[in-house]
């Protein structure tokens, strides 16, 4: 199973879901520009208390349809730009291609300098209102295969160095990403109906107003 064949997920959660708020980044707001098409992200500034992020309650890179290539592997060999090679005759593990980091545009050849990165990482969506999903439901966010820009192969050093943040801290430091960026970031908190905070936003139309057109 490909990420772009893969069957839709529910685009829609009937829960209620609320955010807790951050410190404001340093960010000045700025008038919005281009619109984000759907209806609006929730945005919630208000701290709530939520239980404690466990990342083992978000089970992840699992192998959905039994093919022995887990979701990280899926990733992989959909991204590279030359046929993958794996590190057995099976073809479970993928071992070399061709990456192109859309955060830095950088190339890789070794899917060991690699992770598969979370746009919206599962720290934040628990922290948006995931933390009230089931844990099918946080499954499904982790493995996500229906959104192209869910799941990004990028450097293992720069994924860390992200962690849990979102585009009020942090964001790619190849600008020519940054529309893609914040559109896929809206897009994918609607989808699951998860909030925002103001800085949150805020960064968002800052990043969209590279978007030119």
């Amino acid at each position: 199973m490909r990420r772009r064949r893969a069957a839709q997920f529910a685009a829609s959660i009937s829960l209620l879901l609320i955010g807790c708020g951050s410190t404001p980044g340093p960010l000045t707001p700025t008038a919005p520009t281009a619109p984000i098409e759907g209806p609006a992200l929730a945005i919630v500034d208000s701290p709530v208390a939520v239980p404690a992020y466990n990342r083992e309650d978000w089970r992840h890179w699992i192998d959905v349809d039994g093919d022995c290539q887990d979701t990280r592997a899926e990733v992989l060999i959909d991204e590279s730009r030359v046929p993958v090679l794996f590190r057995e005759t099976r073809g479970c593990t993928v071992d070399s291609g061709m990456w192109i980091s859309p955060y830095t545009g950088g190339t890789s050849t070794r899917a060991s300098d690699l992770d598969v990165d979370h746009l919206v990482p599962l720290a934040n969506a628990h922290r948006s209102g995931g933390w009230r999903w089931s844990p099918a439901e946080k499954q499904r966010f982790a493995n996500d295969l229906s959104e192209p820009d869910q799941l990004l192969a990028v450097e293992a050093s720069v994924n860390r160095s992200k962690g849990d943040q979102g585009p009020e801290s942090w964001r790619p430091s190849n600008r020519a990403h940054w529309c893609s960026y914040a559109k896929a970031w809206s897009r994918i908190k609607r989808a699951w109906g998860l909030s925002a905070t103001t800085a949150e936003w805020d960064a968002l139309q800052l990043m969209l107003a590279t978007c030119g057109g």
